[in-house]
């Protein structure tokens, strides 16, 4: 696993890549967390012969968090792709969690041909948000007090033992410093004034019939209820939702190695090789 820092547009991020050869998988974070997430599944995705990118976005993790960045799906979409273009990528399998869901959606509408595969884990953007339920993100992530961080990674977590002291107090540093609380703020007005408004299913449908497309939950999921993604399957044409048996909303951490499993196994279905 390296780490280094890559500026683009004025706005410098933190990559994180495993694996220095192989098909590219570039996976995308959700709202208030950062690319560290994905540590457990690159270095999995690595040992299968796969290069492996996670990467910060704007407002996030060691990122910058300039005031006047558009902190929004699009905007962050635009900045993924990018990363792409700065690090030499023309195409890539594309995996998202949650708000990163959205972002890679709206990445591979964008720019389908750069897209191999597109794999979203519990996306955000596949249904409305209710007004209540997204009030509460709104409030989620403008608390970045040590207890706010630790209801909130409690909640992400089936696991408690994941959601460790030391994981708490570094979350809560990062989010609050400086930039941050108005950057994840300014994502959490977008999830409530906006989002509903820019949801991507009809988008990925048509996608669909050009590029493989999957899903997966956790089965106890307690931020995307599995509804949304039962609904989201049907939509889609898939069948049953594919679920993870014992994880909540963040299955690449409480078993990466499981979850790059289910991924290669959809990549080769659906590719006929993840290569």
């Amino acid at each position: 696993m390296i780490q280094y820092p890559l500026t683009l547009h004025g706005t410098r991020t933190r990559v994180l890549e495993a694996g220095l050869t192989g098909p590219v998988v570039v996976l995308i974070h959700g709202l208030s967390t950062r690319a560290d997430r994905w540590k457990g599944a690159m270095e999995h995705l690595a040992e299968q012969g796969f290069r492996a990118i996670a990467f910060d976005l704007p407002g996030h993790g060691l990122a910058d968090k300039p005031p006047a960045f558009d902190y929004t799906s699009q905007g962050l979409a635009t900045y993924t792709l990018a990363v792409m273009d700065a690090l030499g990528i023309p195409e890539a399998h594309l995996v998202g969690t949650s708000l990163g869901g959205h972002v890679a959606s709206l990445v591979a509408e964008r720019a389908a041909d750069r897209c191999t595969s597109l794999y979203l884990v519990a996306p955000l953007g596949l249904a409305p948000i209710a007004p209540e339920a997204g009030e509460g993100i709104r409030r989620s992530v403008r608390n970045v007090s040590i207890e706010g961080v630790r209801a909130k990674l409690q909640s992400v977590f089936i696991d408690p033992s994941l959601a460790t002291e030391e994981l708490i107090v570094e979350e809560s540093r990062i989010n609050s410093s400086p930039g941050a609380v108005t950057a994840l703020s300014a994502l959490g007005d977008y999830i409530v004034e906006r989002l509903n408004g820019e949801l991507v299913t009809d988008s990925l449908v048509r996608l669909a019939g050009d590029m493989p497309v999957g899903l997966l939950w956790g089965e106890h999921d307690r931020m995307v209820p599995l509804t949304v993604g039962e609904a989201a399957a049907e939509a889609l044409g898939q069948g049953e939702l594919p679920v993870m048996r014992g994880v909540g909303h963040a299955p690449y951490v409480e078993q990466p190695e499981e979850f790059v499993r289910r991924w290669i196994d959809f990549a080769t279905q659906a590719c006929g090789s993840p290569a």
